[in-house]
């Protein structure tokens, strides 16, 4: 009754406001809405694997309307269906569909090229099947080059799109129907999770199967090297930085290399349980070839938590507190279970964990055109906000926007120097609002 009170008085001095557009102000007040959630189960396409799970996702919207306008949050492992950007969305008039994909929660496998066909998915049955007008997609953190890699092959006209995952198997997105998307927020992202793990690798390993393997001379956590415990700053020689980085990617390489040799046995298997002559040899001969072309293997990956970034704010200068999201102690955390990758098959080390992934924004959004919103936290201790620029400058699109939220951390939670009264949150979903409300109604 107050609000309406309001509302009269408001008319009286703004006439020339529509009576439509104060009403939607009132109603996008998070006090006043009420949001109805709805679990739905996607139909998994592409090809039959052995691993991951059918793609579901809950539908947040006002419970008064169906909006004409829904946001995909998304990312490629991580559960998103309870992601705090859902209600955040939903309570700003929006509709949010949020996501787990078919290899929620299951690294070790991961394939991006088939999370594309779960978005395909998703897109399709939202403008299809319920009717929403508008569907725009968010990435957050590695979610971020999914949906640039998702909105890239949208754009592209078959026979152009990618023929195979980089480990030679498919899908081949030539096959399937990939509805565009009509706007992209690219949000606390890195560049593709192939370089967030490059950047990370440890090169100071010297053997792969030992965890405790040590080369004194490329470890940045060795105090001679210029290693400090934080909150106190680390210093690198230039020498140093330039010895480090090169020796990450020969061992990114070497990694890359040793995926490619376990999918060439399988593959060889493969072909020889193919083979006319298959039958031909003896039953000893048959069982191992049966084995080969279906055994699975993985590969164990140690010290992968070892970014210079992390200790040394001479790097990608912001205000973010030293350490990690983990804690201060990076050093000890680097010989801990990283989340990824750590045992990963190599199929899924190709396509999603390495630079030999198609997963890499620098090359995908130039071709994409639609708008897009590229937001992060001055306060982030794990994205780069100088890789959140190199998104907004590399996109192809004419209407895109750069917002940084100061003292916001990797969630949006508040953190560092200019954490100020703690409302990082509000004020990130303010600005998504604020951007999708210039370009999508309700």
């Amino acid at each position: 009754m107050k609000k309406i009170l309001v509302f009269v008085q408001l008319l009286g001095f703004l006439g020339a406001l529509s009576i439509v557009s104060l009403c939607s102000e009132l109603l996008a007040s998070p006090a006043d809405v009420e949001i109805r959630h709805e679990s739905v189960r996607l139909t998994r396409i592409g090809p039959e694997r052995r691993f991951g799970v059918s793609p579901t996702g809950i539908l947040y919207r006002p419970a008064d309307r169906m909006p004409q306008t829904v946001v995909i949050v998304i990312h490629p492992e991580n559960d998103r269906r309870n992601d705090w950007h859902c209600t955040a969305l939903a309570q700003a008039g929006y509709a949010a569909f949020c996501m787990a994909t078919r290899y929620v929660r299951e690294n070790e496998h991961l394939i991006m090229e088939e999370v594309v066909l779960d978005l395909a998915e998703a897109v399709r049955y939202l403008k299809e099947d319920r009717g929403f007008r508008y569907v725009v997609l968010q990435g957050h953190s590695g979610g971020g080059s999914t949906v640039a890699l998702y909105q890239n092959q949208a754009q592209k006209r078959p026979p152009n799109r990618l023929q195979h995952t980089p480990a030679g198997d498919p899908p081949n997105l030539n096959d399937y129907h990939l509805p565009q998307a009509d706007g992209l927020i690219i949000s606390a992202a890195h560049l593709g999770r192939g370089w967030a793990v490059a950047r990370k690798l440890d090169p100071s390993v010297v053997d792969e199967d030992d965890a405790l393997s040590l080369d004194p001379s490329l470890d940045m956590f060795d105090p001679e090297n210029g290693f400090r415990v934080p909150p106190e700053a680390s210093r690198y020689s230039e020498e140093f930085v330039k010895r480090f980085k090169a020796a990450q990617a020969a061992r990114m390489q070497r990694l890359i290399a040793r995926a490619r040799e376990m999918v060439a046995e399988r593959k060889m298997y493969q072909k020889l349980l193919a083979a006319p002559d298959f039958n031909q040899r003896s039953p000893r001969e048959q069982l191992k070839i049966r084995r080969g072309a279906i055994v699975q293997r993985y590969m164990t990956i140690y010290r992968d938590f070892s970014s210079l970034y992390y200790v040394d704010p001479s790097f990608d200068p912001d205000d973010r507190l030293l350490g990690t999201t983990r804690g201060n102690r990076p050093d000890l955390y680097n010989y801990y279970a990283y989340f990824h990758p750590r045992n990963i098959s190599p199929e899924a080390l190709l396509s999603a964990e390495s630079t030999a992934s198609n997963v890499y924004t620098p090359n995908l959004l130039p071709e994409v055109t639609v708008p897009l919103l590229a937001i992060i936290g001055s306060a982030d201790p794990g994205s780069l906000v100088g890789e959140t620029r190199t998104h907004y400058e590399a996109a192809g699109s004419k209407d895109k926007e750069f917002v940084v939220i100061e003292g916001a951390d990797h969630g949006y939670l508040p953190a560092g120097p200019k954490a100020g009264k703690g409302d990082q949150r509000e004020r990130t979903a303010q600005a998504l609002s604020d951007w999708l409300s210039k370009r999508f109604p309700r």
